[in-house]
């Protein structure tokens, strides 16, 4: 077999594993999703006796999607989003009926209204645009006399249903939520490290390309860890059966808060040994050696299930404070930058480690 082929073949092997963990990942989300699909329309059609009540599976089954991650806050935008479409599409189609041109003309409006009353949370993201526009295409070109008010009913039907499920009965842990998006901040970190540890070692220069590959991921896992704060600090508010939780939320979130420093103090590290390397080579083996431990502590961190062992806790307080001694003890030399973001880069680490704020 060809070397080609043998990595074709790894290469599908790794894509079939990612594609499982993100199906498998997404699992509950997405079974949740169809059961409140199905039953929006059960209480539409069924119930209410709507003829063709696409609005409630629609609303119910996008609201909850494949996340838990915001759930409160899409359920909002996509019913207020599709009740905003219904109402333009309606009063618009009445006046300027179905034409091509009327239906560009509705597009438009329905938008720019969704843009300017988009404030607040309801302008996170494109949900709230994204709904009333496509609410809006329907009610005008699959438009029936008279249907309007019922097709509120089922946008509100259906995003109801996601409320009770995904809110009420089956709500995002948010403790779970936080130290998963904590965790992958951490992997990251650690895995950035590491490289810059390999390539230290090879004696090769991390170079412009690396480090800001580097920062783009760290901040979108920074990104997707205040998502989770977010999901976390509203599950807390507004999901009974999370109301138990919400102090030792708040603390862990307060906490939690401090990665992101860390994040970016890891990432100024990076950056300034790579200017070091490009500019006078290789930083000496002692600062290497700290650079190696703190890259190994974050690794160990990222690794360990909840809540962290104590001694694990121990052991990378005293690496933290090993380098922060290391750092403080350089003089007036070429690495003495350098020390001083390792620096601050041990004391983040060792408030993140650190109990929760009270």
């Amino acid at each position: 077999m060809s070397a080609g082929a043998l990595r074709e073949r790894v290469d599908v092997s790794q894509a079939g594993r990612r594609a499982r963990q993100r199906v498998l990942g997404s699992l509950k989300a997405v079974v949740l999703a169809a059961v409140a699909a199905a039953l929006a329309w059960y209480f539409a059609h069924d119930v209410l006796g709507h003829s063709q009540p696409f609005f409630a599976p629609i609303a119910a089954a996008i609201s909850l999607s494949t996340s838990q991650i915001q759930r409160s806050r899409r359920i909002a935008q996509m019913v207020s989003g599709v009740l905003l479409g219904i109402v333009i599409g309606e009063g618009l189609h009445s006046l300027l009926g179905g034409s091509t041109a009327a239906l560009g003309v509705i597009v438009l409006v329905t938008m720019i209204v969704a843009m300017a009353a988009g404030v607040g949370f309801f302008g996170d993201g494109m949900m709230f645009p994204n709904q009333a526009a496509a609410s809006a295409i329907l009610v005008a070109t699959v438009h029936h006399q008279g249907t309007g008010a019922e097709r509120a009913v089922d946008a509100v039907v259906g995003g109801g249903v996601a409320l009770v499920l995904g809110v009420g009965l089956f709500p995002s842990h948010p403790l779970a939520v936080l130290q998963e998006a904590e965790q992958r901040v951490l992997e990251a970190l650690a895995t950035r490290l590491s490289e810059l540890m390999r390539l230290l070692g090879d004696g090769r220069e991390p170079g412009d390309g690396w480090t800001l590959e580097s920062g783009l991921e760290i901040h979108n896992r920074l990104s997707a860890l205040a998502r989770a704060r977010a999901t976390a600090r509203v599950a807390v508010r507004v999901a009974p059966r999370r109301w138990r939780l919400r102090a030792v939320v708040d603390a862990e979130d307060r906490r939690t808060a401090r990665l992101d420093l860390l994040a970016n103090a890891a990432l100024s590290l990076m950056r300034a040994v790579s200017v070091r390397v490009a500019a006078e080579g290789v930083p000496p083996p002692e600062l290497q050696q700290q650079l190696h431990m703190l890259a190994a502590g974050l690794r160990s961190l990222a690794e360990s299930q909840r809540p962290w062992p104590p001694r694990l806790l121990e052991e990378i307080e005293a690496t933290a404070r090993t380098a922060i001694e290391y750092a403080g003890a350089r003089g007036i030399d070429r690495d003495q930058v350098v020390a001083a973001i390792l620096r601050a880069t041990a004391r983040d680490l060792i408030a993140v480690i650190g109990p929760p704020t009270k």
